[in-house]
C-alpha cells in the first residue's frame, strides 16, 4: 500500500519546513502554499482516507461570499452572522463570525466513504450557538462524529485555550451514538505552565476506543505489556475500570451517549461537551453525616 501525505499551508516558510519534515521522515508528500479558505489545490472533497489536523482556532475576517458556495464548507452549512455588518457601505463585506466550523466542515467533507479524521479544536466549538449550533446538529444527525475527547488545559506551548479532539468515521455502524471521553484530569505536569500526556496515558486513553469498537484482544495485550515491563500500576488502572476486558461507561471518564433518550444528545441540546455526559466522581471523604454537619 502506498502512503501519500497531502497538505495546504498559507505561510511560505512553514511550507518549506513541512516539505523538509516529509523528506527527513522518508514520506512521499505534496504540500502546497495556499490559503485553505479560498483555494483547494488538492480537490479535497471526498478524496481522502485519513485527515489529521490542528488548525488555528477562532479565525475571523473570512469573507462569507468567498466560501458560501464552496462544497468543502456548505454541506453542513456555513457560519453566518445574525445581523448585517455595521461597517460603512464602502467596507461592507460580510465575514464568517468564527472559522472554527469552516475547519470542521472542511475536514469532514474531505473524507471518502471509508474515511476517518482526527482534529484539534477549541473547546468553545463543542457548545457554540447560533448558526454553528445548526451545523453541529446536522453533523450529529448525519452520524459522522464518532468520538469527542476533552483535553486538559495547558497542553500547548503557544496557547492556554482548552481544546477538544474531534473524531470522524464515515463507515461507522453506530450512527446514533457518540463516545465521549473526559481526559481533563489525565496528564503529566511538565512545569508550572505546561502539561503533556505520557506514553502510557496515551495508550490508556486510546484503549478506551478499542474497547468501544469491541477489540478486547488489544486491551489484554496492553495489560500484558504493562506487566512485562513492570508497570503494574497502569495494568491496575485498566483492570479496575474494565475488569472483563469489555467496554463499559466509567463515571468521570467515558460515556457512550445515544442521540435519543433521557440525558441523550438531543436532551443535552446537541452539546458535544464530554463533561455533560460522563459525570463526576463523588469522592468519599470518610466523614460521617454528623461529622460533616
Amino acid at each position: 500500500m502506498k502512503f501519500m501525505c497531502y497538505g495546504v499551508e498559507k505561510e511560505p516558510d512553514t511550507v518549506k519546513l513541512a516539505k523538509m519534515n516529509l523528506l527527513l521522515n522518508n514520506v512521499r508528500g505534496d504540500v502546497r502554499e495556499a490559503n485553505s479558505f479560498y483555494a483547494d489545490p488538492h480537490n479535497a472533497v471526498g478524496r481522502f482516507d485519513y485527515v489529521m489536523a490542528n488548525p488555528p482556532f477562532n479565525v475571523d475576517e473570512v469573507v462569507y461570499d468567498k466560501v458560501k458556495d464552496d462544497p468543502r464548507f456548505n454541506e453542513y452549512g456555513v457560519p453566518k452572522n445574525k445581523s448585517k455588518t455595521a461597517k460603512k457601505d464602502s467596507d461592507k463585506k460580510e465575514t464568517v463570525p468564527n472559522a472554527n466550523y469552516l475547519w470542521i466542515s472542511y475536514f469532514a467533507t474531505a473524507l471518502n466513504p471509508t474515511g476517518r479524521a482526527g482534529l484539534v479544536m477549541a473547546n468553545s466549538a463543542s457548545d457554540a450557538g447560533n448558526s454553528e449550533y445548526d451545523i453541529r446538529k446536522k453533523m450529529i444527525e448525519d452520524g459522522i462524529i464518532s468520538q469527542m475527547v476533552t483535553l486538559p488545559s495547558n497542553m500547548f506551548s503557544s496557547v492556554t485555550l482548552p481544546a477538544t479532539l474531534w473524531f470522524f468515521d464515515k463507515q461507522r455502524k453506530q450512527k446514533d451514538e457518540i463516545l465521549f471521553i473526559d481526559a481533563r484530569n489525565i496528564f503529566t505536569q511538565v512545569d508550572r505552565a505546561h502539561r503533556k500526556f505520557s506514553d502510557e496515558q496515551i495508550k490508556n486513553l486510546a484503549i478506551i476506543s478499542r474497547l468501544y469498537e469491541g477489540d478486547s484482544d488489544a486491551f489484554w495485550e496492553l495489560v500484558d505489556e504493562y506487566k512485562r515491563e513492570g508497570k503494574q500500576e497502569h495494568a491496575d488502572w485498566l483492570l479496575e475500570r474494565w475488569p472483563k476486558g469489555e467496554y463499559q461507561d466509567v463515571i468521570g471518564l467515558c460515556k457512550v451517549a445515544k442521540l435519543d433518550g433521557e440525558d441523550g444528545i438531543i436532551d443535552q441540546d446537541y452539546s458535544l461537551n464530554a463533561g455533560r455526559y460522563v459525570g463526576v466522581v463523588i469522592e468519599d471523604d470518610g466523614m460521617s453525616a454528623e461529622e460533616f454537619k
